[in-house]
């Protein structure tokens, strides 16, 4: 329990970016997904978390910030902050 609040505090501090392609109303061309949220964390936060830790009732299909739960441990849960940006397009 006590690893899995060290990586809450070393999560919930700092929002985990992403970037995806973007259409009309700043809608997402296919959407965010657990799986990619893991590996944005992964990259930026080096924490290896599971997919199945990510309690994402549905993918993330616009721009913003976005609050989504993880469960690390049976008491141990907190909200990530995801920053969804747009992709440039070159």
């Amino acid at each position: 329990r006590a690893a899995a609040e060290d990586v809450a505090k070393s999560l919930v501090n700092s929002p985990v970016n992403l970037t995806a392609r973007v259409g009309g109303d700043d809608r997402l061309f296919g959407s965010v997904t657990t799986a990619d949220i893991v590996e944005a964390i992964a990259a930026q936060k080096g924490v290896e978390i599971d997919r199945k830790q990510v309690q994402l009732s549905e993918p993330i299909k616009t721009l913003g910030t976005h609050l989504v739960p993880v469960k690390l441990h049976a008491s141990v849960e907190f909200p990530v902050t995801v920053e969804v940006g747009a992709e440039a397009v070159d």
